[in-house]
């Protein structure tokens, strides 16, 4: 292990990632496939005034695995690197994909692939595209995967000021099967877009058709040849009041589009087109949330038949702003109180949504509060809170910049996030699904006197009960297999006991930890379905 590092207990002291001071910039992160993570940022600590990319690697307890402060991925001599894109590839593979250049009138579009620990895999980086007339500047860069590779999207930006959406395929051996310079969508200018896998190897694009209150999104399906799959570009919002603010698209079933956004009064409309171009959900009649309030900032996710929105919301008793959510069917039936239910009521400034799916159908939401800090609450599948209280990354002092802040799920129920400070500072933590923050190996154990737990009865063949101390609350209870992978578990306290759902566990024997404000309480259970 190269590095070192681990989630943090402590909100005020987040585990750090990478320090500001070298000058940091955008950050993105991504799951490893397994039970760890990747963030990658833009760093100019070689010399003070070119951007390179690094990147860091983390287990499931949140030990660094690659350089510590991260390992430097992408440099190009005499060039800074103005954009990158990473993303994880269906064979586990890491594509990494860069504009860099020495200035706008010079810049490379390149992609490389890279394995777990950060080591190319090609003999150098693939250039896709470059700048040259009439292409000004290239930006908006992004990716997507497919069955042998990847789908990268990007903008051309012409003299006067025009732009295009292209798209390329690049394969798991670095080739370039669509033609040079990738594919320009006839008539897809102006807004940020969205790459989403079509399920044949192919991209669904959205893009928003200009930067203007009230403008609207198209959407063209781009075959795995490097074609329209369709006659002609579609409206994704037809018939809705056009965008005033915020989006984000994910996929439905079948490889369908689903778009959430915020529309120019403020109100939250879902979208929906499938593979061949129809509408799935009508975005003039899919109201998130009717209330007279402003919302924005949404974000969603599927699981199955539902959709899950989260987002800002003003209305009153909000100071500033508190988050919201609100489930629907796949097509657009809300399945909670009308106006939605209150996630987290805090103090905040200009604050973002985040959310990730979680047990049972529930979810954990997120926003940055200004007295409370950067927070996270897990909801039940019924809107009612899984939680007593919110849980915080972080203090204040430690906030994310804005918007530059990534949640994933854990696997286990819980979320991670990281995120980049108004310092520059790149940090990261992880909340269990019982709401505990952190890691826990590293404090002491057998605090009460003897460290092994009482467990019982042997073998565990259903529900198992584990002794301790009167008065002694638990926190979490998590159990670690032998390859090390750790798994929290649902428990009920009756006094000096506590019973425990082995119901997640393989049958054998497992590291069985008790957490509490005291402590760390270790033992064995032997599980036998």
């Amino acid at each position: 292990m190269a590095g070192s590092a681990q989630w943090s207990i402590d909100p005020a002291d987040p585990m750090l990632v990478a320090p500001g001071t070298g000058g940091t910039a955008e950050m993105e992160a991504i799951s490893d496939g397994a039970d760890g993570y990747y963030a990658f940022w833009r760093d100019k600590r070689a010399d003070g005034t070119n951007y390179d990319v690094y990147g860091q690697r983390f287990d499931a307890a949140g030990n660094a695995l690659w350089t510590p402060d991260g390992a430097l991925l992408f440099h190009q001599d005499s060039a800074t690197t103005y954009e990158f894109s990473a993303m994880r590839s269906e064979a586990g593979h890491i594509f990494l994909a860069t504009i860099a250049g020495s200035g706008t009138f010079t810049q490379d579009l390149k992609v490389m692939k890279l394995d777990a620990d950060g080591t190319m895999l090609w003999d150098s980086a693939v250039t896709v595209t470059s700048t040259g007339n009439p292409v000004l500047g290239l930006s908006e860069l992004a990716m997507t995967p497919t069955s042998d590779g990847a789908i990268l999207g990007w903008y051309d930006i012409y003299f006067g000021g025009s732009s295009g959406v292209n798209v390329a395929r690049v394969t798991n051996d670095g080739d370039l099967p669509w033609a040079g310079d990738g594919y320009a969508i006839p008539y897809a200018t102006y807004g940020p877009f969205d790459l989403l896998p079509d399920g044949a190897d192919g991209v669904m694009v959205n893009w928003r058709e200009g930067n203007g209150l009230g403008a609207g999104f198209q959407c063209m399906r781009v075959d795995s040849s490097g074609a329209n799959a369709w006659n002609a570009n579609v409206i994704t919002n037809a018939g809705a009041p056009g965008f005033g603010g915020s989006h984000m698209v994910t996929s439905g079933p079948d490889a369908s589009l689903l778009l959430v956004y915020a529309d120019a009064q403020g109100k939250l409309r879902l979208a929906g087109l499938d593979t061949s171009g129809n509408v799935v959900l009508d975005a003039s009649t899919a109201v998130v949330c009717p209330y007279a309030s402003d919302q924005a900032s949404p974000h969603m996710v599927r699981q199955g038949n539902q959709i899950t929105v989260v987002w800002t919301d003003n209305r009153p008793p909000a100071s500033n702003r508190d988050l919201y959510m609100q489930r629907l069917s796949l097509t657009g039936e809300l399945q909670l109180d009308t106006n939605g239910v209150q996630v987290i009521h805090t103090n905040t400034y200009i604050p973002t949504a985040g959310l990730v799916a979680s047990l049972n159908g529930g979810v954990i939401g997120t926003i940055d509060g200004s007295v409370d800090g950067y927070s996270a609450m897990r909801m039940n599948a019924d809107g009612t809170p899984a939680w007593t209280a919110p849980t915080a990354f972080c203090t204040p002092a430690n906030n994310p910049f804005y918007e530059e802040q990534v949640q994933l799920a854990d696997g286990t129920g819980g979320v991670v996030s990281f995120w980049r400070t108004s310092t520059g500072n790149i940090h990261g933590a992880r909340i269990y699904a019982n709401g505990d923050l952190g890691d826990h190996t590293g404090m002491a154990e057998g605090v009460h006197g003897p460290a092994a737990l009482q467990v019982f009865p042997v073998p565990a063949t259903g529900p198992f009960t584990v002794v301790v101390q009167e008065g002694e609350t638990p926190r979490s209870v998590q159990a670690m297999d032998a390859a090390g992978r750790r798994v929290t578990l649902a428990f009920q306290c009756h006094g000096d006991r506590v019973l425990v759902d082995p119901a997640p566990l393989a049958d054998g024997v497992h590291t069985l930890r008790v957490v509490t404000a005291e402590g760390v309480r270790s033992g064995r259970v032997l599980v036998a379905h």
